[in-house]
């Protein structure tokens, strides 16, 4: 007589267990991702303009040390005939230069941290502050890309008797948007850096309590 093999089913208690397990997993996959979704929040808008303030520095500071623009470069104090400052004239070609080349080497600085990660303690996804800062750390990567602005700033402020402190500062304005699995969002800010100085001998009339931008 032929006799046919049965299958082995598995009892329904190590059913049970396979599904509350499976069920725990998941579980705990939503409880990461929830976690990760709250890290992102908190903390890609602040890196993300870290980095891209340390890419328009690295820029900013690469090509005034490539360009080498002194303030003679940019701008020129027209006297009057009894040796009073009259005017002082900003070269336009110079300026709009400095400022395309600082614009296309921000571009390239960004290009380069286009896709970042944040790393986290597995300890922090846990919600306990003792175990915040332990275990192997979780990468959080995100994409960022953006577009800048720039205008020339001139200041002038008091540097003693009959004597005034001519400042041209670059203003960058930035704008970063960022975006991973859980959060996009779009960042703004500016940041401005001394580009040349100069000590004006003699009063100018055209400015009012002490410090004043003429463009």
């Amino acid at each position: 007589m032929l006799y046919r093999k049965r299958r082995r089913r598995l009892p329904r208690k190590c059913l049970v267990i396979i599904l509350l397990v499976c069920f725990g997993f998941g579980l705990l996959v939503y409880g990461f991702e929830k976690k990760a979704a709250v890290f992102s929040n908190a903390y890609i808008p602040s890196f993300a303009e870290r980095c891209a303030t340390e890419a328009i520095s690295d820029a900013v500071t690469n090509k005034l040390s490539e360009l080498d623009l002194s303030y003679d470069d940019l701008a020129k104090v027209e006297y009057s005939k009894d040796g009073q400052p009259r005017s002082v004239e900003t070269d336009p070609v110079r300026i709009n230069m400095l400022k395309a080349e600082v614009i296309r080497a921000a571009q390239d600085e960004l290009t380069k941290i286009k896709h970042s990660e944040i790393m986290i303690p597995l300890g922090a996804f846990t919600g306990l502050t003792l175990l915040s800062n332990t275990g192997p750390e979780i990468p959080l990567t995100f994409c960022m890309t953006g577009s800048f602005n720039s205008h020339l700033e001139s200041t002038f402020e008091s540097a003693g008797m009959n004597q005034t402190m001519h400042h041209i500062k670059l203003v960058v304005t930035a704008h970063i948007v960022t975006a991973s699995a859980d959060y996009g969002d779009t960042i703004t800010f500016d940041t401005d850096y001394e580009v040349a100085q100069s000590v004006i001998t003699g009063e100018l009339p055209t400015i009012y309590g002490g410090t004043r931008t003429i463009y």
